[in-house]
């Protein structure tokens, strides 16, 4: 461990200087204009620049681009390497990066408006791969689903929570993003959600990142969404939705086993069930707790094992 000591003033966020070293070491500023694009001769700040102040901001404790001058300025003036722009320039260069949304109309006439942006998924895959936070050749744990966030956007709608959103899908490795699809607050997750999964399975195998296990809630339980991730994955676990023939099927079994989840001692067993009236069977793990007057089931998760790679 190397120290230094320093006779100078310590000033609030002197850790910033660390990251912002460690931005320019990992080359991000070329990355960011390789995605990006180059902006005119005249133009005082890159997209790089943008970027970098975004992150200043978010390190700092800021939510938004008006806190770097409200309220950070003078300090991040002094760490080096940091081009502080204005929250104009900030905001300016984000909407330049908009692009237009695109319309999808389902079957029940309801208007879904999508945000696709492939170029900066892209470029948040490559920081990731660049940073050596992902590895390529490497199986991961995947898992995905839809978040609503609340907000008094213009084009926002009101969701299922009752309140004016979006309601973005959302693809982790872990704690990390690596793929995010737009959505309107009033969006049904199941709407060509198999077409979302595709495209993040396709960009992360252009970077030779592989998908070991896929994990999704009862938003993704479709014969659509689960061809398009056995496909894709080796392991796939998704919480699956109850059935009047499951239920028939379940009054059946015998053998329930006694474990703990969490604080509370329930019964599970494991039965092959088909679903979506096909013949392809798939493992499901089913809990029940007893209430009065009866039990009542849960159904965990469906399971299905398959090698592929």
């Amino acid at each position: 461990m190397k120290i230094t000591t320093s006779t100078g003033n310590i000033k609030s966020f002197d850790g910033l200087n660390f990251i912002s070293e460690e931005f320019n070491k990992l080359k991000l500023p070329e990355l960011i204009t390789k995605h990006l694009g180059k902006r005119s001769l005249q133009a005082k700040y890159s997209f790089s620049d943008v970027i970098k102040n975004l992150w200043a901001i978010t390190f700092s404790g800021g939510d938004c681009a008006e806190d770097i001058h409200t309220n950070l300025k003078d300090e991040l003036l002094q760490i080096e390497n940091l081009h502080v722009c204005s929250p104009d320039t900030i905001l300016r260069l984000q909407k330049e990066l908009a692009l237009d949304k695109e319309i999808h109309i389902s079957k029940s006439k309801t208007v879904n408006e999508f945000s696709k942006h492939s170029n900066l998924n892209e470029l948040n895959l490559d920081i990731l791969v660049n940073s050596k936070t992902l590895k390529p050749n490497e199986f991961y744990d995947f898992d995905f689903d839809n978040q609503f966030i609340a907000c008094e956007k213009y084009d926002s709608k009101k969701g299922c929570k009752m309140k004016d959103g979006y309601f973005p899908g959302v693809a982790t490795m872990g704690k990390y993003i690596v793929y995010l699809e737009n959505r309107n607050g009033n969006s049904n997750v199941k709407f060509k959600q198999e077409e979302t999964l595709e495209s993040a399975y396709a960009l992360l195998k252009s970077k030779n990142i592989f998908v070991d296990r896929i994990r999704m809630d009862c938003g993704s339980f479709t014969k659509e969404v689960v061809k398009t991730a056995v496909s894709n994955s080796k392991r796939v676990y998704i919480r699956a939705q109850r059935c009047d023939e499951l239920y028939r099927q379940l009054q059946e079994v015998k053998q329930w086993e006694t474990v703990r989840i969490g604080l509370f001692d329930v019964e599970v067993c494991s039965i092959e069930y088909a679903p979506f009236g096909e013949e392809q069977k798939y493992r499901y793990v089913v809990s029940r707790e007893k209430t009065v007057p009866a039990k009542r089931m849960f159904f965990l998760m469906m399971t299905l094992h398959t090698e592929r790679y």
